[in-house]
C-alpha cells in the first residue's frame, strides 16, 4: 500500500483499521481528490480478499487502484471517495484457505448484533463511518478452473426500484466483464451458501444494503491454483466490469434528479417514492439512510384514484419519529408538461430543492418532487397539478 501513498500522496491515504488474530493489519487505502471537498462526493466501499484462498479478488482490487489513479479514472476522485481494503482476511491468505485459523467466514459475520471477528470489526467499521452508495464485494469461484465469471446482487426490498436498478446495472458490468474473453452470469443473491435468501441474514452485502441502503453487487473471478484463466484476463474482466458501475457516480440516472447513483429513493417506486433530499451529496446521504431507516413507518403512500391526466394526489400516512434530514415526495406523470401548482396539506410551495418543488422532463414524461425539511408523524396530503 506504501508504494500508492508515496506515488500520488494527494490522492491516496493508508491506514490499518484493526490487527487480526494473528497480529496482521487490516488495512483500508482511501482514493479520491484531496484537493475538491469531500462535502459533495459519492462514498463506494470496496472488499476484497473476505476469503483467503481467493487470489483473483485481491488482483482485482490492487489493479483498480492502478485504474483510479490512471488518466482515464482521475475524473472519478473529484466526484467520489473510493475506500478499498484489499485484503480483509490476512491470516487466512497467508494459509491459502477459505476461513479464518478461526473457522470464520468474515462476510458471513454480519449479524444484527455486530461482527464478532476483527475482520467483519472492521468492514463494519468502516462502513459506519463511510456509509457507502455503493458496496462491492469482491470474490473468487476457488474452484472452478476455467469457468464462468458472476456478477451478483442481494435480494432487495419489495416494491422499490432496487431490483430493476441492481439487474440493470449487472446486466452492464456483465457485458463489459466480458470483452475479456470470460463468460459471465448475472442473478441475484439466492444461493443459501452466500447468506444472502433474507434480508436479516448476516452477509456483509445484507448488511451494507439494510443499514445504508447502498447499491450492492458481488462479483466472483473463476480460478483454481493449478487450472486458471491466466492472471492478466482474469484482472481485464474484474476491473473491467466495474468502470460502467463506478462511472454511474458522475452521471444522472434519468429517474432521478441528482447526479450520482441511484440509490436515493428510500421507499417506493419512480412514479410515487419517496427520495432524499440536500444539495449536496452528504446531506442527501444522511436524509436517504434516515428515511431508509424509518421505512417501515410509512404506513400509507398511495395516489387517489382514479388518477387524473393533469393531476396527482398522494395521500401519506406516517407514524414514526420525526424526520429531521428532510424527505421528497416524488411523482411521475405522462407527458412534457410543467408544473402548475403543489401543495403540502393545504400550503402552497415554491421552487426549492430542500423545502418547496422541484421538476424535470424526460423524453415522454414529467417529474416532480415536493420536499419538506422535515417530517413529523400523521397524515399528510401532497397535491400536484400541471399544465
Amino acid at each position: 500500500m506504501a508504494a500508492f501513498v508515496v506515488r500520488r500522496p494527494e490522492m491516496v491515504k493508508s491506514r490499518t483499521i484493526l490487527q487480526s488474530a494473528q497480529g496482521r493489519p487490516i488495512d483500508a487505502v482511501t482514493i479520491t481528490d484531496s484537493r475538491v471537498s469531500d462535502t459533495d462526493k459519492q462514498h463506494v466501499l470496496i472488499a476484497a480478499g473476505q476469503h483467503g484462498n481467493e487470489e483473483s479478488a485481491r488482483l482485482v482490487a490492487l489493479r483498480l487502484m492502478d485504474y483510479l489513479l490512471s488518466p482515464d479514472g482521475r475524473p472519478l476522485l473529484a466526484r467520489q471517495k473510493f475506500v478499498i481494503l484489499p485484503n480483509v482476511s490476512p491470516d487466512a491468505a497467508e494459509a491459502d484457505t477459505y476461513e479464518t485459523p478461526a473457522g470464520i467466514k468474515p462476510n458471513l459475520d454480519h449479524p444484527l448484533t455486530g461482527a464478532t471477528s476483527p475482520e467483519g470489526k472492521a468492514l463494519e467499521m468502516v462502513a459506519e463511518e463511510l456509509q457507502p452508495e455503493v458496496y462491492i464485494d469482491l470474490h473468487a469461484r476457488g474452484h472452478a478452473g476455467c469457468s464462468h465469471d458472476m456478477v451478483l446482487f442481494p435480494p432487495a426490498k419489495p416494491y422499490t426500484e432496487d431490483e430493476r436498478i441492481l439487474y440493470e446495472v449487472a446486466t452492464l458490468m456483465a457485458h463489459e466483464g466480458e470483452r475479456s474473453g470470460i463468460p459471465h452470469v448475472v442473478h441475484s443473491l439466492t444461493w443459501p451458501g452466500w447468506g444472502s435468501t433474507d434480508l436479516n441474514q448476516p452477509s456483509s452485502t445484507l448488511y451494507a444494503y439494510r443499514r445504508f441502503k447502498s447499491m450492492v453487487f458481488l462479483t466472483e473471478n473463476a480460478e483454481h491454483n493449478e487450472i486458471a484463466y491466466p492472471e492478466k484476463m482474469r484482472v481485464l474482466s474484474g476491473v473491467n466490469r466495474l468502470k460502467p458501475l463506478l462511472a454511474m457516480g458522475n452521471r444522472r440516472y434519468q429517474n432521478l434528479y441528482y447526479a450520482g447513483y441511484p440509490c436515493y429513493m428510500a421507499i417506493g417506486m419512480f412514479h410515487t417514492g419517496v427520495v432524499a433530499v440536500g444539495k449536496t451529496a452528504s446531506a442527501r446521504r444522511a436524509s436517504r439512510i434516515e428515511l431508509w431507516r424509518n421505512a417501515e413507518f410509512f404506513t400509507k403512500l398511495s395516489p387517489v384514484l382514479p388518477e387524473l391526466p393533469a393531476a396527482k394526489t398522494l395521500q401519506v400516512a406516517y407514524t414514526g419519529p420525526t424526520i429531521k434530514s428532510g424527505a421528497g415526495f416524488q411523482v411521475r406523470v405522462a407527458g412534457r408538461l410543467h408544473v402548475k401548482q403543489i401543495t403540502v396539506n393545504g400550503k402552497s410551495l415554491r421552487p426549492s430543492e430542500t423545502s418547496g418543488y422541484y421538476t424535470w422532463q424526460d423524453k415522454h414524461t414529467t417529474y416532480a418532487v415536493a420536499a419538506v425539511s422535515e417530517l413529523k408523524a400523521g397524515e399528510h396530503e401532497i397535491a400536484f397539478s400541471f399544465h
